[in-house]
């Protein structure tokens, strides 16, 4: 089975500036401070053409972004209950601990999402 490298889900909060296709954005990602607080961070993005007839309603983009979001939140959710299952059945017990974690931290960072707005 291949390994597939996990892109962490961002949660995307502003929309800096936008011209045509391409915005400046505030978000929040898997990197925290030295407080354990997500760090807001700026990146460029390419929006998809299907975002074309969002024109300038800078909250539908971000909103549609943050959807798109969620759902890699759900697929990783998914496939780490999977995993989950394997260390359970093989007694992996210090493997069960990491992904327990992991699964829960994915699920406060999920549960702030879904309250951001949508």
């Amino acid at each position: 089975m291949k390994k597939k490298e996990f892109e962490h889900p961002c949660l995307y909060l502003k929309i800096l500036d936008k011209n045509k296709s391409m915005v400046s954005l505030e978000y929040k990602s898997n990197e925290f401070d030295e407080l354990g607080n997500r760090i807001i961070k700026i990146c460029k993005l390419n929006l998809p053409t299907s975002f074309n007839n969002l024109s300038d309603d800078f909250r539908q983009i971000i909103n549609k972004l943050n959807k798109r979001e969620l759902e890699k939140i759900n697929n990783y959710l998914k496939i780490q209950y999977k995993v989950l299952e394997y260390h359970k059945k093989n007694n992996n017990y210090e493997s069960i601990e990491v992904v327990k974690d992991s699964i829960e931290l994915v699920k406060s960072f999920k549960l702030e999402l879904i309250s951001y707005e949508f």
